[in-house]
């Protein structure tokens, strides 16, 4: 009941234009700066397709979250939703997914806006390419100012964040429009050697996850996750999807206008050489593109975008540091961490996970390779949470039904899979150079489930949680070294910029083999060995929460035999590895909707929306206003929450 409590407490302060502004801010920062360039280096001119076709598929994923969002706004939503149809298990593994990736953004952005300063400060980064003490230390100060932000309340953030979201819509739009009236060359679209798609229509898939362009969309969640903080529920919505929609029109103009402003001779680079625009472009791609364009406005205008190389990535940064607070706070509420993080400072903001998420962000101030290194292992980690929410649409639409949905989308079932294989592909597209690393991530999150949320939560054994939690880690450490890393991730060269394809060998076949018989065993029999020392409802948890594992899995698998992994020549060649993966995406949607129960959690949410006489409040009945026909489904349930 804590969770509950603690929800009442936050201020909901937020409207339309609010929320649409925090999509807007999350959504446009340093990946309007980078993504262009990485995606046109790619893919060449096709990248414009990139580009919508990954605003298609990630809309799917925003409109199943969209109901879910004004049908239940909670703050932390997006990890909290897999709880309430899903249980503990799912709700733990979704959390820990999407807090690898939100702890790690605000210094990205950090990273991103040092990067583009360097181009006019010297001494930011040192010959190798990482960040000096002196870029470090600016870094910190940004990351200072994020966390400011955020600590003296969501009024302040909702005010400073609307401002700067005009900001940050303007400057593009201006430079879309420039670039397109003053530098547009129309035989850089489809008039060069390879044509329109120089690199194949693989390159235009990978070019999604892999230079920044699936990254640049993750922030329609935003809305999501800071609506236990909006006026009305159906802010959430509208806030959502017109957010989302403006960005998704934004970034394709900008590719567009990247493409066709490209000065050939400018950088010294052959016409329709789009692999090699890429280093003379990197430090500053839209910046450099204006000054060597030749003309003297669009250099004057580069100026602005200096400035606009600070703002911009410094709105994303805040924003994340807030979603960060928010994921911990929803990670305590589904008491898979300490309740210290649901207490509330002075300003109604999650206290401890606001520190936390500044520490953590500085120590994520690490050498990556490069910012697109950093977007993809973002990219994977969030999406993987995504997958959760077209089966959950369907789950709550049968233990919710009659709950009021500002949004209730048409076709639930269709709506529900096309969010799940738009989720999966993306996933897929990662590449095994990011997946591998993803995958011990989250499986070492396990042993911290094991060790505490398990023995919290569902009644097991500490000393048995401490045994299999320890034995689990060991394990996973010690294979992935000797079965992954040294014979498969190392003749890579990873994490080199360009890690190198490598030759497909029965012998690394074997070990991959093993390593994840041996994984997939290890986990499982943990799981068993919990839940047989704790209560019926972590065993029942357990059950509903096991899909999740088969869809890490499974992606694991074909990212490794798939034309996006390791090997020169792989087992499943495009396109067949993409067909495959939709038909195992549905597979899985299938397994997941399934799965599914009437969890306690969402029975105590249902609660909360229940007036003095016991009836559901009225402002979430349907129009029809009969009462929640499964409510009484939830009466007889034991409520355990921390």
């Amino acid at each position: 009941m804590q969770a509950a409590e603690k929800d009442k407490q936050l201020k909901r302060a937020l409207g339309t234009w609010d929320i649409s502004f925090l999509v807007v801010g999350a959504m446009i920062g340093s990946g309007w700066l980078f993504a262009s360039l990485g995606a046109a280096s790619s893919a060449g001119p096709a990248a414009i397709l990139s580009w919508v076709l990954a605003g298609f598929l990630m809309l799917f994923v925003a409109l199943a979250y969209t109901e879910l969002g004004g049908m239940l706004p909670k703050s932390g939503g997006i990890v909290r939703y897999p709880q309430y149809a899903y249980g503990g298990v799912a709700s733990y593994v979704f959390s820990w997914a999407y807090l690898l990736s939100a702890v790690s953004v605000a210094p990205s952005e950090a990273i991103a806006a040092v990067t583009y300063m360097s181009s006019y400060v010297s001494g930011l980064f040192t010959s190798s390419g990482v960040l000096s003490t002196e870029g470090i230390t600016v870094a910190v100060l940004f990351l200072l100012v994020f966390f400011a932000v955020n600590w003296f309340g969501v009024r302040v953030l909702s005010s400073v964040n609307t401002a700067v979201g005009v900001w940050k819509v303007a400057i593009p739009a201006a430079t879309v429009v420039l670039l397109m009236a003053l530098s547009f060359h129309v035989s850089n679209l489809a008039g060069l050697r390879g044509g329109f798609v120089p690199y194949g229509w693989s390159a235009v898939l990978a070019a999604i996850p892999a230079t920044g362009i699936a990254y640049s969309y993750l922030g329609f969640r935003q809305g999501i996750d800071f609506s236990g903080e909006a006026k009305k529920p159906g802010d959430v919505v509208k806030g959502t999807i017109l957010g989302f929609l403006l960005v998704v029109l934004i970034y394709v103009l900008l590719q567009v206008s990247f493409i066709a402003g490209l000065n050939w001779s400018a950088i010294s680079v052959q016409p329709g050489d789009w692999q090699a625009a890429y280093a003379p472009l990197y430090s500053g791609p839209f910046y450099l593109l204006m000054v060597k364009s030749g003309s003297m406005i669009l250099a004057g205008f580069a100026v602005i975008l200096l400035i606009d190389a600070v703002i911009s990535p410094a709105g994303t940064g805040w924003i994340y540091i807030g979603t960060t607070a928010r994921t911990l706070y929803g990670m305590a509420a589904s008491g898979s961490l300490p309740a210290k993080f649901m207490e509330l400072n002075s300003s109604k903001v999650p206290l401890w996970g606001t520190i936390a998420a500044f520490v953590v962000g500085f120590l994520f101030l690490l050498p990556f390779p490069t910012w697109y290194a950093i977007s993809t292992f973002v990219t994977l980690t969030t999406v993987l949470t995504y997958a959760a929410g077209g089966p959950a649409l369907i789950t709550l639409r049968k233990t919710a039904a009659d709950l009021r949905r500002p949004v209730k989308l048409p076709a639930p079932l269709l709506m529900g899979a096309l969010a799940m294989v738009s989720a999966f592909l993306i996933v897929y597209w990662s590449t095994f150079y990011v997946f591998w690393f993803v995958f011990v991530l989250v499986m070492g999150g396990m042993a911290l489930f094991f060790a505490y949320s398990a023995p919290k939560n569902y009644g097991s054994t500490r000393k048995v949680g401490y045994a299999t939690g320890a034995a689990h880690l060991a394990i996973l450490l010690i294979s992935t070294y000797y079965l992954i890393y040294q014979p498969i991730i190392v003749p890579t060269g990873w994490p080199s910029t360009t890690p190198s394809a490598i030759s497909l060998t029965p012998a690394r076949i074997y070990d991959f083999v093993y390593y994840v018989g041996v994984e997939a065993i290890s986990l499982l029999v943990s799981i068993r060995v919990v839940s047989s020392t704790g209560d019926e409802r972590g065993k029942k948890h357990a059950k509903a929460g096991l899909w999740i594992f088969a869809l890490i899995f499974a992606g694991y698998v074909l990212s490794f035999v798939g034309s996006y992994g390791v090997f020169s020549t792989p087992l499943l060649p495009f396109p067949w590895d993409t067909v495959t993966a939709v038909a195992v995406a549905l597979v899985l949607y299938g397994y997941a909707v399934r799965s599914g129960i009437a969890t306690e959690e969402l029975a105590v949410a249902l609660g909360e929306l229940r007036g003095p006489s016991g009836e559901v409040d009225a402002g979430q009945l349907p129009k029809r206003r009969r009462e929640v026909q499964n409510f009484s489904q939830f009466t007889s349930l034991r409520v355990i929450l921390t």
